[in-house]
């Protein structure tokens, strides 16, 4: 089966390299595995809430960030990222201001990896302290939270980002009667809720407004418009510009703008003035000095692999002529038929002549001693090799996992996982996920953590991909759907 080969820097980079020092290799890898095992921290822990002082006499500051490709992820134990840095930088400081009180025991900060739209509930739970995730200051969110947010920064513009599948667009009004594309839990969703009333109010027609999962990152869908999977997308500017210099086909739309003039910060429980405080001191100790986020990122941009467009052009033609197939072994095999062919797309780009250097056979990439394993006739035919790299995936997930209580969503995540690096690992990896007091059930911000801290960033990166090309085949598929009802309910006679 075929590997995704990351383009991550080498994990001989420890976090002091961010500070501008190499350690020696041996060192390196003596304090990574040294910052795993002290950076663990057990989530079922009891709730806990209290300001400053408390945090700093407990030696424990709780981070929920959300998994982001820009903000926060770690590759072979190492945290990476925009907002790991700060939180790092955080650590440090705070080590060094109040060392006499310290003493001999420093506080840790803990990076808790979390669903975006699971944040706040957490946040007042008090199984976290402050939410880093480039959250946008609204008023909304002000009445559950208090944020820091220096005025001295860039203001923050929303801006409409386009890809090669994308209309003409001469200003917001052009986006009426448009299916637009949002997170739920985000401040984009908000602004285009927004625009929405506004146009219907001119008497013009609405937004179409699709949710995409909370899993897809803003990274994600901006590699989704650049594929012209999606052909339009609201992010946060710095970001859209980040990743322009890596997605070529994506247009910034400085000219159309949803939201202006608001700032991101660090948020953090209501009636918490000492750490208000503290984050502020930080802020002007620290962050002014250390120069602007772009300047910090820019390291970043060269590293993640893009993905190809899998819903138009030949690729939807493959699509169309393999779903019957998907469907018909996902149903027999307890697999979503749009998560088969996103793997098939991931594999060969649903392409049936596709070989692989090692001799891999076709739209599933099966070999041909496993294809005659399985029984299910010549594997060269198209139908035979999509059986084939189902039903071994089934049988990984019977043999392997009898005993997991998978829902069927995650029940394909673990097998794209395990196609991927192997079923032992990963039947390992989600006994250490459990040690940790993560599901053991759940891949997304679970499991996918301890793979990525034990075994690295390839497989998560595999199974992540495959998500994005289900996402789009999803929004795809939920579009053509909702339009047809919409045509037939305009072609219905009225009664």
């Amino acid at each position: 089966m075929s590997l995704i080969r990351s383009t991550v820097v080498g994990v001989l980079l420890s976090l002091g390299a961010t500070l501008g020092w190499a350690a020696p290799p041996q060192t390196v890898s003596a304090a990574r595995a040294t910052a795993a095992v002290e950076r663990e921290l057990d989530v079922r822990a009891k709730p806990w809430s209290g300001d400053f002082d408390a945090m700093v006499q407990r030696r424990v500051i709780r981070f929920l960030v959300p998994y982001s490709r820009t903000l926060s992820f770690v590759d072979h134990g190492v945290e990476r990222g925009v907002t790991a840095e700060f939180a790092r930088d955080f650590e440090r400081w705070i080590n060094a201001r109040y060392k006499a009180r310290l003493g001999k025991r420093p506080v840790t900060v803990f990076l808790l990896v979390t669903p975006r739209d699971k944040m706040l509930e957490r946040l007042n739970e008090g199984r976290g302290d402050i939410i880093a995730g480039n959250l946008t200051v609204t008023d909304e969110r002000l009445k559950f939270l208090d944020f820091v947010a220096p005025r001295d920064r860039t203001l923050i513009r929303e801006l409409v980002v386009t890809g090669p599948s994308a209309p003409k667009l001469g200003s917001l009004e052009d986006l009426a009667g448009r299916t637009v594309y949002a997170r739920p839990s985000s401040a984009t969703h908000d602004s285009l809720v927004a625009l929405d009333a506004r146009l219907r109010d001119a008497g013009k027609p609405g937004l179409k407004i699709m949710a995409t999962p909370e899993e897809l990152s803003d990274e994600d869908a901006l590699e989704l418009v650049n594929a012209g999977a999606l052909d339009t997308y609201v992010v946060d500017d710095w970001i859209a510009r980040l990743w322009a210099q890596v997605l070529p086909k994506i247009v910034v739309r400085d000219d159309l703008v949803l939201r202006d003039g608001d700032y991101t910060g660090w948020a953090f429980r209501k009636n918490s003035p000492q750490l208000q405080a503290a984050i502020e001191a930080f802020y002007a100790e620290q962050v002014k000095k250390r120069g602007s986020i772009d300047a910090r990122v820019a390291r970043f941009h060269k590293r993640f692999k893009q993905i190809a467009n899998n819903t138009g052009g030949a690729e939807a033609k493959r699509f169309q002529s393999t779903i019957g197939l998907f469907r018909t072994y996902g149903d027999r095999y307890d697999f979503d038929p749009l998560m088969l062919a996103a793997q098939g797309f991931q594999e060969s780009r649903l392409d049936q002549k596709a070989r692989s250097p090692v001799g891999a056979i076709g739209v599933m990439q099966v070999m041909p001693a496993t294809g005659a394993e399985l029984k299910v006739g010549n594997i060269r035919v198209t139908e035979n090799n999509i059986h084939a790299g189902t039903k071994y995936m089934d049988q990984l997930m019977e043999r392997e996992f009898s005993d997991a209580k998978f829902s069927q969503h995650d029940r394909a995540l673990f097998a794209f996982a395990a196609y991927n690096a192997g079923p032992g690992n990963i039947r390992r990896m989600r006994g250490e996920a459990e040690k940790r007091g993560l599901d053991p059930n759940k891949w997304f911000d679970n499991v996918e953590l301890v793979v990525a801290d034990k075994i690295g960033y390839e497989t998560t990166t595999y199974v992540r991909n495959i998500f994005k090309y289900y996402a789009a085949y999803r929004l795809t598929v939920d579009a053509e759907s909702a339009s047809e009802k919409a045509q037939q309910r305009l072609s219905a006679p009225e009664r």
